[in-house]
Protein backbone atom coordinates (compact mmCIF):
# COMPACT_ATOMS: atom_id res chain seq x y z
CA UNK A 1 0.00 0.00 0.00
CA UNK A 2 3.13 2.42 0.40
CA UNK A 3 5.07 1.48 -2.48
CA UNK A 4 1.22 2.38 -4.35
CA UNK A 5 0.81 5.65 -2.60
CA UNK A 6 4.65 6.36 -3.21
CA UNK A 7 4.38 5.95 -6.92
CA UNK A 8 0.96 8.23 -6.70
CA UNK A 9 2.96 10.79 -4.69
CA UNK A 10 5.67 10.12 -7.53
CA UNK A 11 3.34 10.95 -10.58
CA UNK A 12 2.03 13.86 -8.93
CA UNK A 13 5.15 15.36 -8.08
CA UNK A 14 6.34 15.28 -11.27
CA UNK A 15 3.63 16.54 -12.35
CA UNK A 16 3.44 19.11 -10.26
CA UNK A 17 7.47 20.02 -11.29
CA UNK A 18 6.74 21.11 -14.87
CA UNK A 19 3.22 22.94 -14.37
CA UNK A 20 4.13 27.28 -13.88
CA UNK A 21 1.94 27.08 -10.38
CA UNK A 22 0.86 24.68 -8.00
CA UNK A 23 -1.60 25.12 -5.64
CA UNK A 24 -1.14 23.02 -2.21
CA UNK A 25 -4.53 21.08 -2.75
CA UNK A 26 -4.05 20.71 -6.37
CA UNK A 27 -5.66 16.88 -7.44
CA UNK A 28 -3.71 14.72 -8.98
CA UNK A 29 -3.04 15.47 -12.88
CA UNK A 30 -5.46 13.07 -15.20
CA UNK A 31 -3.64 11.01 -17.27
CA UNK A 32 -4.15 10.33 -20.56
CA UNK A 33 -4.44 7.59 -22.78
CA UNK A 34 -3.04 9.42 -26.09
CA UNK A 35 -0.59 11.18 -24.23
CA UNK A 36 0.74 8.74 -21.62
CA UNK A 37 -0.41 5.41 -21.92
CA UNK A 38 -0.34 4.41 -25.60
CA UNK A 39 3.08 5.93 -25.52
CA UNK A 40 4.03 3.36 -23.13
CA UNK A 41 2.18 0.06 -24.18
CA UNK A 42 3.57 0.57 -27.72
CA UNK A 43 6.79 1.29 -27.02
CA UNK A 44 6.79 -1.58 -24.14
CA UNK A 45 4.24 -4.07 -25.03
CA UNK A 46 3.89 -2.93 -28.85
CA UNK A 47 6.74 -4.71 -30.64
CA UNK A 48 6.14 -7.59 -33.37
CA UNK A 49 6.42 -11.06 -31.86
CA UNK A 50 4.83 -9.13 -28.16
CA UNK A 51 1.45 -7.32 -28.77
CA UNK A 52 2.26 -5.25 -31.73
CA UNK A 53 0.13 -8.07 -33.53
CA UNK A 54 -2.37 -10.65 -33.09
CA UNK A 55 0.30 -13.69 -33.64
CA UNK A 56 1.95 -15.06 -31.94
CA UNK A 57 0.64 -13.12 -28.19
CA UNK A 58 -3.02 -13.87 -29.80
CA UNK A 59 -3.90 -10.31 -29.30
CA UNK A 60 -3.06 -6.56 -30.10
CA UNK A 61 -2.61 -3.88 -27.62
CA UNK A 62 -1.88 -1.02 -30.20
CA UNK A 63 -5.60 0.27 -29.70
CA UNK A 64 -7.97 1.61 -27.34
CA UNK A 65 -10.66 -0.79 -27.81
CA UNK A 66 -7.99 -3.74 -27.62
CA UNK A 67 -6.27 -2.61 -24.54
CA UNK A 68 -9.48 -1.96 -22.39
CA UNK A 69 -10.23 -5.66 -22.42
CA UNK A 70 -7.91 -5.91 -19.85
CA UNK A 71 -9.50 -3.03 -17.78
CA UNK A 72 -12.06 -2.75 -15.22
CA UNK A 73 -12.44 1.29 -14.80
CA UNK A 74 -11.44 2.29 -11.57
CA UNK A 75 -10.46 -0.96 -10.21
CA UNK A 76 -6.73 -1.20 -10.95
CA UNK A 77 -6.13 -4.10 -8.66
CA UNK A 78 -9.22 -6.05 -10.48
CA UNK A 79 -7.34 -5.09 -13.71
CA UNK A 80 -5.32 -7.58 -16.13
CA UNK A 81 -3.23 -5.19 -17.00
CA UNK A 82 -2.12 -3.56 -13.93
CA UNK A 83 -1.40 -7.17 -12.32
CA UNK A 84 0.41 -8.36 -15.55
CA UNK A 85 3.11 -5.09 -15.15
CA UNK A 86 3.50 -4.92 -11.08
CA UNK A 87 3.98 -8.86 -10.96
CA UNK A 88 8.34 -9.60 -10.87
CA UNK A 89 9.85 -12.50 -12.09
CA UNK A 90 9.73 -14.64 -15.02
CA UNK A 91 5.76 -13.41 -14.89
CA UNK A 92 6.07 -9.86 -15.59
CA UNK A 93 5.42 -8.08 -18.20
CA UNK A 94 6.86 -7.07 -20.52
CA UNK A 95 9.00 -10.24 -19.83
CA UNK A 96 12.82 -10.74 -20.40
CA UNK A 97 14.91 -9.44 -21.91
CA UNK A 98 12.87 -6.39 -21.84
CA UNK A 99 12.98 -3.74 -18.77
CA UNK A 100 9.82 -3.84 -16.91
CA UNK A 101 7.65 -1.05 -16.74
CA UNK A 102 9.62 2.06 -14.14
CA UNK A 103 7.52 2.45 -11.20
CA UNK A 104 6.18 5.78 -12.66
CA UNK A 105 5.23 4.35 -15.94
CA UNK A 106 3.28 1.51 -13.27
CA UNK A 107 1.82 4.41 -11.56
CA UNK A 108 0.70 6.23 -14.66
CA UNK A 109 -1.20 3.01 -15.94
CA UNK A 110 -2.60 2.44 -12.38
CA UNK A 111 -3.66 6.24 -12.13
CA UNK A 112 -5.44 6.31 -15.67
CA UNK A 113 -6.86 2.85 -14.79
CA UNK A 114 -8.28 4.76 -10.67
CA UNK A 115 -9.53 7.83 -12.96
CA UNK A 116 -11.52 5.44 -15.45
CA UNK A 117 -9.43 4.16 -18.12
CA UNK A 118 -10.99 6.55 -20.82
CA UNK A 119 -10.02 7.21 -24.00
CA UNK A 120 -8.93 10.58 -23.49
Amino acid sequence: MYKLLSIVLLIWLSAACTTISVEPDAAIPTVSYKNDIAPIIASNCGQPRCHGTEEPRGFSLLSYEHLSRLVTPIQPHNSQLYNVIRVYGSSAMPPAPANPLSDVQIGQIYVWILQGATDN
